[in-house]
Formats: structure tokens, sequence, C-alpha cells
């Protein structure tokens, strides 16, 4: 990492954490597979992100989608989420994604993150969503093709390829 260090924001921790989620329902990877591809490529950038914070708070992102039998609507939910947490702010303001003086991948000086915050975050998502008043994805959207986004959009797109673990 060049310069000072900095924490991933936490709009971009939830939508990680919603990634890690979703490539777990969709695909034969391990949440902790999953969690130390995006620990390992995101220690570049960010002050480390311990995969058991990636991990555990998958995990409670899938026990809650369990426990309101989400069922074929999980992975709508999951991307839907991080949908949101990358393009909007609010659901009334979005997010400027290509600032004119810093990266938008430029990380904050204090940590804002953690787990209990995002399941927080994501249960009120989803409650939105059941409410039919939810920010829906738009077709087709994955983390892995946000191009503002070039760190975080490679890592999920590498993700079936876990060779370096």
């Amino acid at each position: 990492m060049t310069g000072t260090a900095r924490y991933c924001p936490e709009w971009m921790f939830d939508a990680v954490v919603a990634d890690i989620a979703n490539h777990f329902l969709r695909h034969d990877l391990s949440l902790g597979q999953l969690a130390l591809k995006f620990s390992r490529g995101l220690a570049d950038r960010f002050i480390e992100i311990h995969p058991t914070e990636f991990q555990q708070t998958a995990e409670l992102m899938l026990m809650f989608l369990s426990e309101i039998d989400a069922n074929e609507h999980a992975s709508d939910y999951l991307a839907g989420f991080g949908y949101f947490r990358v393009n909007f702010k609010s659901e009334r303001r979005r997010r400027n994604l290509v600032p004119t003086f810093s990266s938008i991948e430029g990380g904050t000086r204090q940590r804002s993150y953690n787990g209990h915050d995002t399941l927080k975050r994501f249960r009120a998502y989803v409650f939105s969503r059941r409410s039919n008043v939810g920010i829906v994805a738009t077709p087709g959207w994955s983390l892995s093709v946000q191009s503002e986004l070039p760190t975080i959009a490679k890592l999920s797109r590498d993700l079936t390829d876990l060779t370096l673990l």
C-alpha cells in the first residue's frame, strides 16, 4: 500500500460482504475461501480486514435470509443490497462514483464498518424490498461489472479462480 493507510468505507464493506454471500449461494465455494480472497485483495488498498470479519458478517446475512425463508429471492436481495450500497448514499441520494478530486476507492481515515451495522442495514433493505419500496438492482448488475470500482470488481470477477489459496 502506498501513502497513508486508509480503512475500507462502510458502504464498500457492505457491498463486498453481500457479494461474498451471493457467491457462496451461487457457486461451490466456501465462505472462508471467498472471505480470504477479498481480504487479501483489499489489503493492497486498505488497512487489513480479517477474513473472519467478512465471513461472520456474510453468515449473519445468510442466517437472516434463512429465518425469513427468502429461498429463491435470497440472491436477488444480496445483489440488490450491494447495488444499493454502491450506487446510493440513501434512498433519495445517489453516490458520486466519479469524484473530481479523489478516488472513490480512496478509503476513510477512521474505521466506520462493522458486521452488526451491516446486518442492520441489510435487514432494513430486505424489509423495504418486501414492502415494494426498496431500490432494486438493474438487471444483470453485479459487483464484478462495476467499472468505477476496479479493485473490488476485479476481485469479484476472479472469485472462481481461487488458486491463490
